[in-house]
C-alpha cells in the first residue's frame, strides 16, 4: 500500500509539474503576439536572429573584380598606377592617360573580372569618374552604365565596360577611378581600379609634380615608398598548381622586390608631409637618370599614413 501511495502522489506531482509549465508557455505567447501587433507581414515571417546563413549547394556568389591597388597593397603586393584594366581611346585608337587633351572627347574602356566560375552577375553597375593627378584627391563623377558579367571561362568573361568622357577645358594630368557596384560580391575589396600616370622626357633631371591630399577625418603623417615595379607577362595556366606554388608565384610580386635602380637617384619633397583632414598640398619628385640613359624607365610613387595605402602615381622616364 505505501508503494502505491508513493506511485500515486508521483503521477498527481508531474501532472501539477505539467499544467505550471503550460500555462507558462501560452502566457509567453501572449505577450509575444501582443507586442507584434501591427507589424507588417514582412516582419512577421523576419528572422529573430541577425544573421540567418544559407547553406544550400544552389546558392553561389560572384566576385566580379578589376585591378584594384588598394587592395593588392594590402595583400603586400607591389603595384603600378598604369592599370591594365582600364584604357582610353580617342577616334578608336588606344592613347596614353598621360598624354590627354583639353575639352576632347575619349572613351574609357575597363575590363571586368569574374573570380568566380558557378555565379555570373546580371547587369552590374559599373561607376566612372575622374581625379587630379594624384592621392587622395577628390573624386568627380563622370559616368555610369552596366554590362553583363559571364562566369569565369565563360562566354562575356572578361566583359568590358565603355564611357565617354570629356576631358576638362583646363590642360593638365587627370587620372581615371573604375569602381563596380554588383548587387552581391564575395570580396568587396577588389572593385576599384585607378589609372594615374604621367610621362616625361628626359632632360636630366626630369620633375614631375602631383597633388596628395587628406581625406580622411584625421590628421596624418604621410611617407613615400618608390620601387620600379611592372606587371610581368603572364605565366602560363597551370590547373596543376599547389598552394606552395601559388604562394612562391604572389612572393614574386612582393613590395620591396623591385628598388630604384644602380645610377638613379629619387628626391620627393616634402618627403614625410603633415596634413590635417581636407587638406592638399603639391608634392614634388625629382628623378635623375644615369649618364646616357636610353629607353624608359617606370617608378611607382606610393603614398602611406599609419601604414596605411593612401594613394599614388606611375612616372615614366623616357630616355633618348
Amino acid at each position: 500500500m505505501r508503494t502505491f501511495l508513493a506511485v500515486l502522489r508521483t503521477i498527481l506531482y508531474g501532472w501539477i509539474l505539467a499544467i505550471i509549465a503550460l500555462i507558462k508557455l501560452i502566457c509567453r505567447r501572449c505577450r509575444e503576439n501582443k507586442r507584434r501587433d501591427g507589424e507588417s507581414v514582412r516582419d512577421h515571417r523576419a528572422a529573430k536572429v541577425p544573421c540567418v546563413p544559407i547553406d544550400r549547394p544552389e546558392y553561389v556568389r560572384p566576385d566580379p573584380l578589376i585591378y584594384a591597388q588598394f587592395y593588392l597593397m594590402k595583400l603586400g603586393l607591389a603595384v603600378t598606377w598604369d592599370n591594365p584594366d582600364i584604357q582610353l581611346f580617342l577616334n578608336g585608337l588606344p592613347v596614353s592617360s598621360s598624354l590627354l587633351e583639353p575639352g576632347t572627347a575619349y572613351e574609357i574602356r575597363a575590363r571586368i573580372w569574374n573570380n568566380s566560375f558557378t555565379a555570373p552577375v546580371a547587369l552590374p553597375p559599373v561607376h566612372f569618374s575622374f581625379l587630379d593627378f594624384g592621392a587622395g584627391t577628390i573624386s568627380v563623377p563622370i559616368g555610369s552604365t552596366k554590362v553583363d558579367l559571364g562566369v569565369k571561362g565563360g562566354p562575356n568573361h572578361p566583359a568590358f565596360a565603355s564611357m565617354q568622357w570629356i576631358t576638362p577645358t583646363q590642360a593638365g594630368h587627370y587620372c581615371i577611378q573604375v569602381r563596380l557596384d554588383p548587387p552581391d560580391d564575395l570580396n568587396w575589396e577588389n572593385n576599384l581600379g585607378q589609372e594615374n600616370t604621367n610621362v616625361g622626357e628626359s632632360h636630366s633631371p626630369v620633375v614631375f609634380t602631383f597633388q596628395l591630399r587628406n581625406n580622411t577625418q584625421r590628421q596624418h603623417r604621410y611617407r613615400f615608398e618608390v620601387d620600379t615595379y611592372r606587371i610581368p607577362p603572364r605565366d602560363p595556366c597551370d590547373d596543376r598548381e599547389d598552394d606552395r606554388q601559388r604562394r612562391e608565384r604572389l612572393k614574386r610580386h612582393g613590395r620591396g622586390n623591385f628598388p630604384i635602380p644602380a645610377g638613379w637617384t629619387v628626391e620627393i619633397n616634402p618627403d614625410t608631409p603633415v596634413l590635417a583632414p581636407n587638406d592638399q598640398i603639391t608634392i614634388t619628385v625629382t628623378i635623375t637618370p644615369p649618364n646616357g640613359f636610353v629607353g624608359t624607365e617606370v617608378f611607382n610613387v606610393n603614398a602611406f599614413h599609419d601604414n596605411t595605402p593612401a594613394g599614388g602615381v606611375t612616372l615614366t622616364v623616357v630616355g633618348s
